[in-house]
């Protein structure tokens, strides 16, 4: 295999992949606003709202590169991992209905996870001069970030809302919590600080 061939073909690995995890993150998401769209928490479905819109984006920019790459959208190994996935998130769901911490907490979980993927696929293309790819990964790692904080900025919130629902008596510590998420996501300190 040549060494344009072989580029192109980790490439097509690295979207690929990416896109398998965009795909369960919209089926999980999907099903999480069906079962959480009559909560009582306000913030709850605008943010899952968001979070889709996001990942629909991602799909088809995902999409559009793979076939630019001369790409498939899914193959037969990544559907049936994507299958087993979405059948273990439904279990989760069937186990939790309506929570809203933890569905929003796992989203946080998710688009983390996806951020390090847009992160490998950047590195990836950027180290195999692919400038449309290195974009592609930018935007989505850009995305998954803001989607995180976004999450970070909504979950103390509906946590309390949540724990106030069997005590009245807890403390609204969101402005305390996005205090210490913000210093905490200082970039100037090192990790030894």
């Amino acid at each position: 295999m040549s060494d344009n061939a072989n580029k192109k073909e980790t490439i097509l690995t690295y979207v690929s992949d990416v896109h398998a995890l965009v795909e369960h993150g919209l089926r999980a998401i999907e099903r999480q606003r069906e079962n959480l769209k009559d909560v009582s928490h306000k913030a709850v479905p605008p943010a899952l709202a968001e979070a889709l819109r996001v990942l629909h984006r991602q799909k088809l920019e995902i999409e559009s590169r793979l076939e630019t790459l001369g790409g498939k959208a899914t193959g037969p190994v990544k559907d049936a991992v994507s299958a087993v996935a979405g059948v273990a998130a439904g279990i989760i769901n069937a186990v939790r209905p309506s929570e809203s911490v933890k569905s929003l907490r796992d989203d946080a979980t998710y688009f983390s996870g996806l951020g390090v993927a847009y992160l490998l696929l950047y590195t990836t293309a950027v180290g195999f001069d692919d400038s449309e790819t290195a974009k592609l990964a930018e935007r989505g790692y850009r995305d998954a970030a803001k989607t995180i904080m976004h999450l970070d900025h909504v979950l103390p919130a509906v946590t309390v809302e949540e724990l106030r629902e069997h005590n009245p008596s807890v403390r609204n510590s969101a402005e305390q919590v996005r205090t210490m998420v913000s210093q905490a996501w200082d970039r100037s300190q090192s990790l030894s600080a």
